[in-house]
């Protein structure tokens, strides 16, 4: 049996962060059904996307999907009625649209004390920024996370994946869900789990601002010890126009690297200040284009000094580490893995279906499409 087996999520997100949330707790075999706006839907559907977004085939396999406006009586009523089954509802509007539509956090508990809400948002419930509009790259830069990210005398770098949507709102996400359902376990009881994506992307910041707070001094991009600021924990660019990173943080990792590359005169200097670790990082890096990223690897990726290349996605997707199974199936379970979720759901594919299971007769069902409140 599925770890989620027999929790039901009603999904209101859209686009990337509440997908990959719901992806998540479906693979583990919760049941997740899309409430989608008729006639539009989703917009990830079709995003950047010229026909089906794959990112959306990817986010939303094993789902089902009804077409129900929550702007008409005959909607609201519709999904006060479906959340009567659901275990969890999630939403990922604005602070606010959910109460003007009849279908808020306040009114759902009043109506059903056991259901989890999740509210995913960029900014929070309240604060200052509660209302603005925004996007990863927002909600980086506002967290101070972007600001870290670049080399030391160039401009922050817009990161290739998106921080801030999956590990500060999805990952967030499950993580509520899942404590929400342990604790109504206990009491009986639902709750209201809040999500804000800057303050998920601010809570990655452990490292840096810890050191700010001991010393403060601020931060460099590119020049503190995880940052790119040693020669022993950095990228250099190999032969072939590839890359390599070296993790040799610890004396021993360094040590080692040091005597495989041929320069052993590196070993007691791991620590020194500036000007040393430029000096440092030059040697390594006349030696590093020697040979490619992947000979490299050959050569010292079993040797305890913490070198590897700098893959594409197209090579780690190929690299046998990712064959024991698909990429984002996480965490592996031993008793109750994640399990495969088949095809995304076409819009609307399983309105009738859905109303049908959940007390609705086919003459409410008609009606309800007669008014417009589904399709």
């Amino acid at each position: 049996m599925p770890a989620l087996d027999g929790i039901l999520i009603l999904d209101l997100t859209r686009l990337l962060p509440g997908a990959v949330a719901t992806g998540w707790m479906r693979q583990f075999g919760a049941e997740v059904i899309k409430i989608e706006q008729p006639g539009v839907g989703d917009y990830a559907r079709t995003l950047l996307s010229k026909g089906e977004n794959p990112t959306f085939t990817a986010t939303n396999r094993g789902k089902r999907s009804i077409a129900l406006d929550l702007k008409t009586p005959g909607g609201k009523q519709a999904f006060q009625r479906l959340a009567a089954h659901a275990d969890i509802v999630m939403e990922g509007f604005r602070p606010g649209v959910m109460d003007r539509l009849g279908a808020g956090w306040e009114t759902l508990r009043a109506l059903y004390p056991t259901l989890i809400y999740v509210s995913l948002t960029g900014y929070g419930p309240d604060g200052p920024y509660a209302a603005l509009a925004g996007h990863d790259l927002n909600y980086l830069s506002l967290a101070g996370v972007l600001d870290l990210i670049g080399p030391a005398q160039g401009a922050p770098v817009v990161p290739g994946v998106q921080i801030a949507d999956l590990a500060g709102g999805s990952m967030q996400a499950v993580i509520g869900m899942l404590l929400a359902l342990q604790a109504r376990q206990r009491t009986g009881q639902g709750q209201r789990v809040d999500i804000s994506m800057t303050d998920g992307a601010a809570a990655l910041l452990t490292v840096p601002l810890a050191a700010y707070r001991a010393t403060g001094s601020v931060p460099r991009r590119g020049s503190e010890t995880l940052s790119g600021g040693l020669a022993c924990y950095c990228v250099y660019e190999a032969a072939g126009g590839t890359y390599i990173s070296v993790g040799a943080l610890e004396a021993k990792f360094w040590a080692t690297l040091c005597r495989e590359l041929g320069v052993p005169e590196l070993i007691d200097d791991q620590m020194k200040p500036q000007p040393r670790q430029s000096e440092m990082k030059a040697v390594l890096a006349a030696r590093f284009r020697e040979k490619t990223a992947e000979e490299w690897f050959q050569l010292l990726g079993d040797k305890e000094c913490c070198v590897t290349p700098v893959r594409t996605v197209a090579e780690a997707a190929a690299d046998p580490h990712f064959q024991r199974g698909e990429i984002g199936a996480i965490p592996r379970l031993s008793a109750t893995p994640a399990q495969p979720a088949g095809r995304p759901p076409a819009l609307g594919e399983n309105t009738d279906e859905v109303l049908l299971r959940f007390g609705f007769d086919a003459d409410e069902v008609e009606q309800l499409r007669q008014q417009g409140a589904i399709a």
